[in-house]
């Protein structure tokens, strides 16, 4: 059984950057394991001591709880709900990963098999970039987005840049150091020159300023509080795509407010105002879970089309779960930070390097909620933990397949 969960998690893993089919497959795949593996396991489950649980199990079961008392208010249609529900608690795959890898060994297997399905998309997105016409990924060629968007592809690229720069010296003992510098080399210049997503140009940026303010000493510090500004000035004076896409920042957003004008900007600016307006009606308990629809149809915007997520992870739960929600889903930042206190200093700082991106990430999007991009996030800080160790003791009777 052993040989089987590995190989459903390393299949997920590089499934995750290959688009929502190949997620959903793998998923199922792993999910049959999960199943069979605590059937297995069933005598020694409630062994384990309660003290050496991870803080973000506590806090996965809060979660769930307030997700479901929060369906006795909720004007959703019960499809809707269960609908909703379903997508909001993606994070319990971190729980279902977590207990299938036991320990680092398979969780370094499953973190390489991620780094090779981003290998693949960026070489396949360099390829489009230089013209070639690559069977099964998306149009224009010049945008390099080969399986999933222009949102999640640059932040996933960023999200192994992550696993690569903290376990370099493992990486470079597996393949050898010119071949880790080739792959981050790759990985690094498609985010700036290639992708024309902004919400990775962010997280990129955080990610560079966090690693060079760890590798600066003393007062040296002091100047990557300006490493943001600076990289972004150098990568848009190198970059035609990286100037081009922030220059149409300033110019989207005030055709938005001259002209109402439903660009990129346009439309996220749309959604938290229509999100504002529903939290402000019902600010402590929210509107229940599955009610994002109605509640931006009754602030009566500018799209006309259902409104399922409005593109910002804090507002969403704020509107939908009320402050209480909020506060919990702070809550999950906050348990990582205490989690990453039991592992070892190369894992804690990739884990912590992981929790600003996705973080940040959230102020753009709704990486809780969407299909590959969530997987991607909570398999790799299931992972984390799981080097050096983990925090949960392995059960005597599993061994690992690597």
């Amino acid at each position: 059984m052993e040989r089987y969960t590995l190989f459903a998690l390393c299949l997920l893993a590089f499934c995750v950057s290959l688009g929502a089919a190949t997620v959903s497959i793998s998923k199922l795949i792993l999910l049959v394991g999960f199943f069979v593996q605590i059937f297995v396991d069933r005598k020694k489950i409630f062994k384990m001591r309660s003290r050496k649980i991870p803080m973000i199990f506590v806090w996965m079961i809060v979660a769930v709880a307030w997700i479901l008392i929060s369906m006795t208010w909720s004007d959703a249609l019960v499809l809707t709900q269960w609908k909703y529900f379903y997508s909001h608690t993606r994070f319990l795959w971190l729980a279902v990963v977590f207990y299938l890898l036991v320990n680092k060994d398979r969780a370094l297997t499953t973190l390489k098999w991620l780094i090779y399905g981003q290998i693949l998309v960026v070489s396949i997105s360099w390829l489009m970039w230089l013209g070639v016409d690559v069977p099964l990924t998306r149009m224009p060629l010049e945008k390099g987005v080969a399986f999933t968007s222009t949102l999640e592809q640059p932040v996933m690229t960023v999200m192994v840049l992550i696993v690569l720069w903290g376990f370099q010296d493992y990486w470079a003992k597996l393949w050898g150091v010119w071949v880790l510098q080739l792959i981050t080399f790759a990985m690094l210049l498609n985010v700036v020159f290639v992708m024309s997503g902004r919400t990775g140009y962010v997280v990129l940026l955080i990610f560079l300023t966090i690693e060079i303010y760890r590798l600066l000493k003393g007062r040296w510090r002091l100047m990557a509080l300006t490493l943001p500004v600076i990289l972004s000035l150098l990568f848009y004076f190198i970059s035609p795509t990286f100037s081009k896409r922030i220059t149409e920042i300033g110019i989207n957003t005030q055709s938005y407010f001259d002209k109402q004008l439903l660009n990129s900007e346009g439309e996220r600016l749309e959604m938290w105002l229509g999100t504002i307006h529903g939290i402000a009606m019902k600010p402590i308990l929210g509107h229940g879970v599955g009610s994002m629809p109605e509640v931006y149809k009754e602030y009566g915007g500018l799209i006309k089309s259902p409104v399922s997520q409005p593109h910002q992870q804090y507002l969403f739960w704020w509107v939908e779960f009320g402050f209480i929600g909020l506060m919990i889903m702070f809550g999950f930042f906050v348990a990582l930070i205490k989690d990453s206190n039991e592992i070892d200093y190369e894992a804690k700082y990739a884990l912590h390097s992981a929790i600003a991106v996705l973080f940040v990430m959230g102020l753009f999007n709704c990486p809780f909620f969407g299909v590959g991009m969530g997987e991607l996030f909570f398999l790799e800080i299931a992972a984390i933990l799981n080097v050096k160790g983990g925090l949960l003791t392995p059960l005597k009777s599993r061994r690992s397949i690597i």
